[in-house]
């Protein structure tokens, strides 16, 4: 689990202290929580048009700690759906000062298999005055062919109410693109590795090639993630990529950061 650097550092990440349930518990009843924001970026203009809401945990010794060791504790302890509902109510408080910024959240896939967590996000976004529709909701690709019944359930209550859905860190995991077409998704992002991966070698080109078109041909969103070079960006360019986050474009800020940004254009 890796530490942002606070507002200002440019110190590189520290590790953090293996996750415990006492922070845990902080961070979902005492406001432990915080969240950073990540631009997303037209590949057209360069201009931003969305940001990706990133939870950050604050450690008492080490500062903001990224929750990803945090989320499989909560996994874990049956907790995954309060961390959820508590960071979907802090980015909602931001996001209401974003002038209508579509804003990306990441979400479990274990929490796609309770009935009620659409009613719940749509409750948690709507309690800052904004409508489910400003929203996507990213789920790890590597745990979508697990999906079940009620998962599907479930994103289709999403999508009517609104929200969007995303197969995050796409090529990272084993399914492919028929289940796009069977699960009710709106966007795909490309895995930073997979992308580095097809500039080297001919084949994973190929198949990145072929995830993109088809990817388009079922109506979807395509956005790379991880763009670090202008190499990258320029390979995306050549793909014909929708959208690009990543450090060559702007790296995750802190809220009051992350609008001086807007404000700037």
């Amino acid at each position: 689990m890796m530490i942002v650097p606070d507002k200002g550092s440019d110190a590189a990440p520290r590790r953090a202290p293996p996750a415990n349930a006492s922070l845990l518990e902080a961070a979902i009843e005492r406001g432990g929580l915080h969240p950073f924001f990540h631009a997303k970026v037209s590949m057209m203009t360069r201009k931003i048009v969305g940001v990706e809401a990133l939870a950050r945990i604050a450690t008492p010794q080490m500062g903001f700690a990224s929750p990803a060791a945090y989320v499989e504790l909560a996994e874990r302890n049956q907790r995954i759906d309060a961390l959820t509902y508590v960071m979907t109510r802090a980015v909602a408080k931001h996001v209401a000062g974003f002038d209508g910024l579509p804003c990306s959240i990441n979400i479990s896939p274990m929490s796609l298999e309770r009935l009620d967590f659409a009613d719940n996000m749509a409750a948690a976004i709507n309690e800052a005055g904004l409508e489910c529709s400003q929203f996507t909701l990213e789920v790890t690709e590597s745990r979508a062919i697990e999906f079940g019944q009620h998962a599907f359930e479930t994103m289709t209550a999403l999508r009517t109410k609104g929200f969007s859905l995303a197969v995050d860190d796409f090529g990272a995991g084993v399914s492919n693109i028929d289940r796009l077409r069977n699960y009710p998704f709106t966007e795909v992002k490309i895995d930073p590795a997979f992308t580095r991966l097809a500039m080297d070698e001919a084949f994973a080109k190929a198949a990145l090639v072929s995830c993109v078109r088809l990817a388009r041909e079922h109506g979807l969103k395509v956005v790379a993630e991880g763009v670090e070079t202008q190499e990258m960006w320029d390979f995306m360019t050549w793909l014909k990529v929708d959208e690009a986050q990543g450090f060559l474009l702007s790296k995750p800020m802190q809220p009051g950061d992350f609008k001086e940004l807007l404000k700037r254009g």
